[in-house]
Protein backbone atom coordinates (compact mmCIF):
# COMPACT_ATOMS: atom_id res chain seq x y z
CA UNK A 1 0.00 0.00 0.00
CA UNK A 2 1.24 3.46 -0.90
CA UNK A 3 0.61 6.13 1.72
CA UNK A 4 -0.96 9.45 0.78
CA UNK A 5 -0.54 13.11 1.64
CA UNK A 6 -3.18 15.53 0.37
CA UNK A 7 -1.74 19.03 0.46
CA UNK A 8 -3.45 22.40 0.23
CA UNK A 9 -6.57 21.44 2.15
CA UNK A 10 -8.60 24.56 2.92
CA UNK A 11 -12.29 23.55 3.07
CA UNK A 12 -14.34 21.24 5.31
CA UNK A 13 -15.48 19.29 2.24
CA UNK A 14 -11.90 18.54 1.20
CA UNK A 15 -10.91 17.70 4.75
CA UNK A 16 -13.71 15.16 5.08
CA UNK A 17 -12.95 13.66 1.66
CA UNK A 18 -9.32 13.16 2.71
CA UNK A 19 -10.16 11.37 5.96
CA UNK A 20 -8.41 8.17 4.83
CA UNK A 21 -5.16 9.91 3.83
CA UNK A 22 -2.20 9.33 6.14
CA UNK A 23 -1.15 12.99 5.93
CA UNK A 24 -2.99 16.28 5.48
CA UNK A 25 -1.14 19.41 4.39
CA UNK A 26 -2.02 22.96 5.41
CA UNK A 27 -0.24 25.65 3.38
CA UNK A 28 0.90 28.55 5.55
CA UNK A 29 2.44 30.46 2.65
CA UNK A 30 0.54 33.65 1.87
CA UNK A 31 1.50 33.81 -1.82
CA UNK A 32 -0.17 30.47 -2.48
CA UNK A 33 -3.78 30.24 -3.67
CA UNK A 34 -4.05 27.38 -1.16
CA UNK A 35 -3.01 29.56 1.78
CA UNK A 36 -4.86 28.97 5.00
CA UNK A 37 -4.51 30.95 8.22
CA UNK A 38 -3.91 29.37 11.60
CA UNK A 39 -7.48 29.87 12.83
CA UNK A 40 -8.98 28.14 9.78
CA UNK A 41 -6.46 25.31 10.03
CA UNK A 42 -7.30 24.78 13.68
CA UNK A 43 -11.01 24.47 12.85
CA UNK A 44 -10.36 22.02 10.03
CA UNK A 45 -8.04 19.96 12.23
CA UNK A 46 -11.07 19.07 14.35
CA UNK A 47 -12.31 17.00 11.39
CA UNK A 48 -9.11 14.97 11.22
CA UNK A 49 -9.10 11.32 12.39
CA UNK A 50 -6.75 10.59 15.29
CA UNK A 51 -4.30 8.52 13.24
CA UNK A 52 -3.93 11.17 10.56
CA UNK A 53 -0.87 13.42 10.64
CA UNK A 54 -1.37 17.17 10.26
CA UNK A 55 1.45 18.73 8.25
CA UNK A 56 2.17 22.45 8.21
CA UNK A 57 3.87 23.70 5.03
CA UNK A 58 6.13 26.73 5.42
CA UNK A 59 8.31 28.59 2.90
CA UNK A 60 11.25 30.50 4.40
CA UNK A 61 9.10 31.50 7.38
CA UNK A 62 10.47 33.12 10.50
CA UNK A 63 11.09 30.68 13.33
CA UNK A 64 8.64 32.41 15.66
CA UNK A 65 5.86 32.14 13.05
CA UNK A 66 6.44 28.41 12.65
CA UNK A 67 6.60 27.93 16.41
CA UNK A 68 3.35 29.82 17.00
CA UNK A 69 1.34 28.07 14.27
CA UNK A 70 2.69 24.67 15.31
CA UNK A 71 1.48 25.21 18.85
CA UNK A 72 -1.82 26.92 17.98
CA UNK A 73 -2.97 24.41 15.37
CA UNK A 74 -1.43 21.34 16.98
CA UNK A 75 0.64 20.21 14.01
CA UNK A 76 2.20 16.74 13.91
CA UNK A 77 4.78 17.39 11.20
CA UNK A 78 6.59 20.45 9.83
CA UNK A 79 7.25 20.71 6.07
CA UNK A 80 9.88 23.18 4.90
CA UNK A 81 9.46 24.04 1.23
CA UNK A 82 11.93 26.89 0.76
CA UNK A 83 15.68 27.44 0.99
CA UNK A 84 15.88 26.71 4.69
CA UNK A 85 19.42 26.15 5.98
CA UNK A 86 20.55 23.08 7.86
CA UNK A 87 21.12 25.32 10.89
CA UNK A 88 17.53 26.59 10.78
CA UNK A 89 16.16 23.08 10.42
CA UNK A 90 18.29 21.81 13.28
CA UNK A 91 17.00 24.62 15.50
CA UNK A 92 13.36 23.87 14.66
CA UNK A 93 13.89 20.16 15.17
CA UNK A 94 15.28 20.72 18.65
CA UNK A 95 12.74 23.42 19.54
CA UNK A 96 9.54 21.78 18.27
CA UNK A 97 10.51 18.13 18.68
CA UNK A 98 8.40 17.27 15.64
CA UNK A 99 9.26 15.29 12.49
CA UNK A 100 10.44 17.53 9.66
CA UNK A 101 9.92 17.06 5.93
CA UNK A 102 12.33 18.91 3.62
CA UNK A 103 11.41 19.48 -0.01
CA UNK A 104 14.03 18.86 -2.69
CA UNK A 105 13.31 20.53 -6.07
CA UNK A 106 14.19 18.23 -8.96
CA UNK A 107 14.97 18.93 -12.60
CA UNK A 108 17.80 16.42 -13.13
CA UNK A 109 19.29 13.30 -11.55
CA UNK A 110 21.98 15.36 -9.83
CA UNK A 111 19.29 17.22 -7.88
CA UNK A 112 18.31 14.01 -6.09
CA UNK A 113 21.66 14.00 -4.28
CA UNK A 114 20.80 17.26 -2.52
CA UNK A 115 18.74 15.35 0.04
CA UNK A 116 22.01 14.12 1.55
CA UNK A 117 22.67 17.64 2.89
CA UNK A 118 19.77 17.17 5.29
CA UNK A 119 20.38 13.63 6.50
CA UNK A 120 20.43 13.59 10.27
CA UNK A 121 18.33 16.75 10.68
CA UNK A 122 15.26 15.85 8.61
CA UNK A 123 12.98 12.86 9.02
CA UNK A 124 11.48 12.76 5.54
CA UNK A 125 12.27 14.12 2.09
CA UNK A 126 9.84 15.31 -0.55
CA UNK A 127 10.99 15.26 -4.16
CA UNK A 128 9.04 17.88 -6.12
CA UNK A 129 9.40 19.41 -9.58
CA UNK A 130 11.71 22.40 -9.77
CA UNK A 131 9.44 25.45 -10.10
CA UNK A 132 11.92 27.42 -12.19
CA UNK A 133 11.75 31.22 -12.07
CA UNK A 134 8.86 33.38 -10.90
CA UNK A 135 6.72 30.49 -9.72
CA UNK A 136 5.55 29.19 -6.40
CA UNK A 137 7.90 26.62 -4.81
CA UNK A 138 5.22 23.94 -5.04
CA UNK A 139 1.69 23.21 -6.19
CA UNK A 140 2.39 24.12 -9.80
CA UNK A 141 0.99 20.93 -11.30
CA UNK A 142 4.29 20.26 -12.99
CA UNK A 143 5.82 16.79 -13.15
CA UNK A 144 9.51 15.98 -13.48
CA UNK A 145 11.25 13.04 -15.12
CA UNK A 146 10.43 10.23 -12.71
CA UNK A 147 13.18 8.10 -14.23
CA UNK A 148 15.73 10.04 -12.14
CA UNK A 149 14.32 8.25 -9.08
CA UNK A 150 14.47 4.80 -10.65
CA UNK A 151 16.43 2.62 -8.22
CA UNK A 152 16.61 5.34 -5.55
CA UNK A 153 16.88 4.06 -1.99
CA UNK A 154 17.33 5.71 1.39
CA UNK A 155 16.78 4.71 5.00
CA UNK A 156 14.58 7.79 5.45
CA UNK A 157 10.94 7.95 4.48
CA UNK A 158 10.33 9.99 1.34
CA UNK A 159 7.51 11.38 -0.74
CA UNK A 160 6.94 11.96 -4.44
CA UNK A 161 5.19 15.18 -5.45
CA UNK A 162 4.74 17.30 -8.56
CA UNK A 163 1.67 17.15 -10.78
CA UNK A 164 0.36 13.83 -9.50
CA UNK A 165 -3.24 12.97 -10.30
CA UNK A 166 -5.56 10.01 -10.82
CA UNK A 167 -4.38 9.52 -14.40
CA UNK A 168 -0.61 9.36 -13.84
CA UNK A 169 -0.36 7.94 -10.31
CA UNK A 170 0.13 4.30 -11.29
CA UNK A 171 2.91 5.11 -13.74
CA UNK A 172 4.64 7.41 -11.24
CA UNK A 173 4.69 4.73 -8.56
CA UNK A 174 5.73 1.99 -11.00
CA UNK A 175 8.81 3.99 -12.00
CA UNK A 176 9.84 5.53 -8.68
CA UNK A 177 8.60 2.96 -6.14
CA UNK A 178 7.64 5.94 -3.97
CA UNK A 179 6.38 4.83 -0.53
CA UNK A 180 4.35 8.03 -0.09
CA UNK A 181 2.70 10.27 -2.72
CA UNK A 182 1.75 13.91 -2.26
CA UNK A 183 -0.94 15.52 -4.41
CA UNK A 184 -2.37 19.02 -4.52
CA UNK A 185 -3.20 20.86 -7.75
CA UNK A 186 -4.00 17.62 -9.60
CA UNK A 187 -7.00 17.07 -7.32
CA UNK A 188 -8.66 20.44 -7.75
CA UNK A 189 -11.94 21.42 -9.42
CA UNK A 190 -10.68 24.97 -9.79
CA UNK A 191 -7.40 26.58 -8.82
CA UNK A 192 -6.94 26.43 -5.07
CA UNK A 193 -10.11 24.44 -4.35
CA UNK A 194 -10.02 20.66 -4.05
CA UNK A 195 -12.51 18.27 -5.62
CA UNK A 196 -13.76 15.82 -2.95
CA UNK A 197 -14.40 13.09 -5.52
CA UNK A 198 -10.89 13.35 -7.00
CA UNK A 199 -9.42 13.19 -3.48
CA UNK A 200 -11.31 10.03 -2.60
CA UNK A 201 -10.39 8.37 -5.90
CA UNK A 202 -6.71 9.27 -5.50
CA UNK A 203 -6.50 7.85 -1.98
CA UNK A 204 -8.35 4.67 -2.95
CA UNK A 205 -6.09 4.15 -5.96
CA UNK A 206 -2.85 4.75 -4.02
CA UNK A 207 -3.90 2.41 -1.25
CA UNK A 208 -4.65 -0.32 -3.81
CA UNK A 209 -1.15 -0.21 -5.35
CA UNK A 210 1.48 -2.69 -4.18
CA UNK A 211 5.14 -2.27 -5.01
CA UNK A 212 6.48 -4.96 -7.30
Amino acid sequence: MVEVKICGINTPEAMKAASKAEFIGFVFYQKSVRFINAAMAKELSKLSPKKQKLVGLFVNSENNVIEYINEFVGLDVIQLHGEESVEKIRYLKQKLKKPIIKSVPVSSKNDIKKYKDYIGVCDMFLFDSNPGTNKLPGGNGKIFNWEVLDGFTTSNKWMLAGGLNNNNLKEAIKITKAPIVDASSGLEKKKGIKCPLKIKEFIKLAHSIKHE
